[in-house]
């Protein structure tokens, strides 16, 4: 009976109440728009079908010389280290950065210094007769210049050099230069054809999974420590380790029902959402034949893992150090992983986070798929690692290996609480 007892400690909880809260929050916010109305067929004639990303070298090179000339003009560079950052090169970065524009665009830098004509491209701001506001937009500025014939094998390398010298995460860098760069519009045909393959009944279904996959991703990649935490937190409130310890169970069984329970209490308002999604979405196509089961296995694996990493790491670090210091380490992790990701096509074999915020999209989402496959099974070894070293950390503690250490956290805490207490009195 103790899965049933860890159950409603879970659930009779306030975090399990602000865990489902927040899952369904981010569920009705996010991809309540969609699911209000059918993904409309495209029509001829439109004038606007969307853009897409094709690596296209004569697309990128010229857009992103241009972007970099501007930079260099302007005088800083911007990054996302972690958020928006201006950076300024040293003289001899800054040096070796106009022998790359030199290489791309011919112009010396002596041309480039003595430049004094740039302008920026932006909205003058002036009022009309009654005081209102008027926008005008102005083009930006560059000295006269073409682009030089350089291979784009080599520009590539040019870019990641410059990369380097930004300290990474810029828009040159190769993992974002064709998705920065190469945005062109679609064509009517193109954008036909990706909406005929979204509607075939076993993609329909895998296509409204990504996008929930997506937005419920971004929380399930961090909300789970909160709730492991707690429940960790809540027995050193009631003094609870002597009592668990103490039991004649074995520390993998307790460990992995309390695991277990934490793990299938918070899916229950995934599901739940998921089910409503199937609901809304079969409301939408009537008359669509749309096959689930590919769909359900597709958001099993990507949904499942990060519920699975995220409470095995937070058990871990709970038991070893302790539940803020998860609470910590996870938000971090997070963080960083948020950071880096982009809208579409952020699948690679180790970040935490995935993103593919788009309701078609097939071909992008199957060239990763292999990618997909290898990162939510990577994820899945980590989860049974960090549980058996819960494990392993927890059967320690019941055989006193860290009692000594524990002793003397209780004595300065209470060396400290009575010092505090005379220099009250």
């Amino acid at each position: 009976m103790l899965i049933v007892k860890e159950w409603k400690k879970i659930v009779f909880s306030l975090m399990f109440v602000l865990y489902v809260a927040v899952t369904v929050a981010m569920y009705y916010t996010q991809l309540g728009g969609e699911l209000h109305t059918p993904e409309p067929e495209p029509a001829p004639g439109m004038s606007d079908y969307g853009t897409e990303v094709k690596e296209d070298a004569a697309v990128i090179m010229p857009a992103a010389t241009e972007e970099l000339l501007r930079e260099y003009l302007m005088g800083y560079y911007v990054t996302y280290p972690f958020f928006y950052k201006e950076v300024k090169l040293k003289e001899n970065d800054e040096a070796r950065m106009a022998e790359i524009l030199g290489e791309l665009t011919g112009l010396s830098r002596e041309e480039l210094d003595g430049y004094t004509d740039f302008r920026d491209s932006g909205y003058d701001i002036t009022s009309d007769e009654n005081g209102n506001p008027v926008y005008t937009y102005r083009g930006a500025v560059y000295p006269e210049y073409e682009m030089q014939p350089v291979t784009y094998e080599h520009f590539r390398e040019l870019m990641g050099e410059v990369d380097g010298m930004l300290g990474g995460n810029s828009s040159y860098a190769l993992k974002s230069l064709v998705n920065t760069f190469s945005r062109v519009p679609k064509t009517y045909e193109t954008a036909l054809a990706e909406y005929q393959t979204m509607m075939q009944p076993a993609n329909l279904g895998k296509a409204y999974t990504r996008l929930y996959c997506d937005y419920m991703g971004i929380i399930l990649a961090v909300i789970p420590v909160f709730a492991a935490a707690f429940l960790w937190m809540a027995d050193k409130r009631a003094h609870m380790q002597a009592l668990v310890y103490s039991r004649k169970i074995s520390s993998v069984k307790l460990v992995c029902i309390r695991y277990f329970a934490l793990v299938s209490v918070m899916m229950l308002p995934v599901v739940l959402t998921y089910l409503h999604m199937i609901v809304k979405v079969e409301g939408l196509y009537p008359g669509q034949s749309i096959s689930w089961l590919p769909a359900i296995g597709l958001g099993l694996y990507w949904l499942l893992p990060y519920v699975l990493s995220v409470t095995a790491v937070a058990v871990f670090l709970s038991e070893l150090i302790g539940p803020m210091f998860a609470i910590f380490v996870q938000c971090i992790w997070w963080f960083l992983s948020l950071q880096e990701s982009q809208l579409v096509g952020s699948i690679t074999r180790w970040v935490l986070l995935l993103r593919h915020n788009r309701l078609g999209g097939e071909e992008i989402f199957a060239r990763q798929f292999g990618d997909f496959l290898w990162n939510r099974g990577f994820y899945l070894v980590l989860s049974a690692v960090c549980l058996m070293l819960a494990v392993l950390v927890f059967d320690k503690k019941r055989g006193g290996a860290f009692a000594r250490k524990e002793r003397w956290s209780v004595a300065c805490k209470n060396i400290f609480r009575n010092r505090k207490n005379k220099s009250a009195a």
